[in-house]
């Protein structure tokens, strides 16, 4: 199968969060809004290990929200954006299908939560319409 040509982030990695530097560090190009779906949304609050809060996917019936990313480099890029995810430890990297209003369907990298128990254990809250940051209340 064809290697993934771009990146879909949403969390903190989307522009105007506390991490977009890292993507801009990591050779970003340009972004576009995009959705992936047969994934679920949950924000882990701040706490147990965690400075702040910060979303994590897993597969499951839905639809997340957030941007396709695209870098100079795409392998130099990942380098980073792992360290950062902390891949094959706190999150997985894995291919999937994005969509976006331009280019239609993107073949992706996404970063996605190992399991649904590892959520619960670390107090995740579903965030149903599939955005982060979730909308207060």
């Amino acid at each position: 199968m064809m290697e993934p040509e771009a990146v879909f982030v949403y969390g903190t990695l989307k522009q105007g969060q506390r991490n977009f530097e890292v993507a801009r560090r990591a050779g970003w190009l340009r972004s576009e809004a995009a959705y992936v779906e047969g994934f679920q949304l949950y924000h882990l609050p701040r706490g147990s290990g965690r400075s702040y809060g910060y979303p994590a996917a897993v597969y499951g019936e839905g639809r997340v929200w957030g941007e396709v990313q695209w870098f100079a480099e795409l392998a130099r890029a990942l380098l980073l954006l792992d360290r950062l995810e902390d891949e094959g430890q706190e999150y997985r990297r894995v291919a999937a299908w994005a969509h976006t209003e331009g280019k239609g369907r993107v073949w992706v990298w996404l970063y996605v939560y190992p399991s649904l128990a590892r959520v619960q254990e670390a107090q995740g809250r579903w965030l149903p319409q599939g955005f982060w940051p979730p909308h207060p209340g």
